[in-house]
């Protein structure tokens, strides 16, 4: 049992690592002033945004691997409300050294809930602004984004808001490695 505690706060930590590390960036990538434009003619779907494009279950894309294991972040997001979501996560192990074939999953355990005060999109992201409220009751903002429907990003924010605009999203989006992200399940 230990080393779940272990490995449970150890993935508080790398989720608080890979939330800050996100926050950074913004940029004049929009639409209409010299950023990168929509596909005309409607060459594209506009992201799924808010609650219904974000409950789930996820499995995070990076690897961590400890002697012959290897390991997983799993993140569950289930509706509580039509703008707030419980926020649970867990671990996915293998029993190898490449986070390949058979998983076992521990959890998930709730780690608090994401009321989201505002959700935009496009054909390119879909970014959800909230407040993460812990167990604890420490309170952090957050941005919930999706580079497609199958792949979320959870971003570090400030209050106002350091990325206030969707192409201030994305451009933040484009500094973040994808083993940072999930890949819906």
């Amino acid at each position: 049992m230990w080393h779940w505690q272990r490995l449970r706060h150890g993935g508080v930590a790398v989720l608080g690592a890979c939330v800050l590390a996100a926050c950074g960036g913004s940029g004049g990538d929009d639409d209409g002033d010299g950023g990168t434009p929509l596909p005309p003619n409607g060459g594209g779907t506009v992201l799924t945004a808010g609650v219904a494009g974000l409950v789930g279950d996820w499995l995070e894309n990076g690897c961590v691997t400890t002697g012959g294991q290897s390991f997983r972040r799993v993140l569950r997001a289930t509706q509580l409300t039509p703008t707030s979501i419980a926020y649970s996560e867990g671990v996915a192990t293998y029993g190898n050294g490449r986070c390949e074939g058979v998983r076992t999953v521990v959890g998930p355990s709730r780690m608090g809930d994401v009321v989201f005060s505002r959700s935009e999109s496009n054909v390119r992201v879909a970014a959800n602004w909230g407040e993460f409220t812990t167990i604890t009751n420490t309170r952090f903002a957050v941005i919930w984004a999706k580079k497609s429907e199958i792949n979320l990003c959870l971003l570090g924010d400030q209050n106002p808001s350091i990325l206030p605009t969707l192409d201030a999203v994305e451009a933040s989006l484009k500094t973040l490695p994808d083993l940072g992200c999930f890949t819906r399940q």
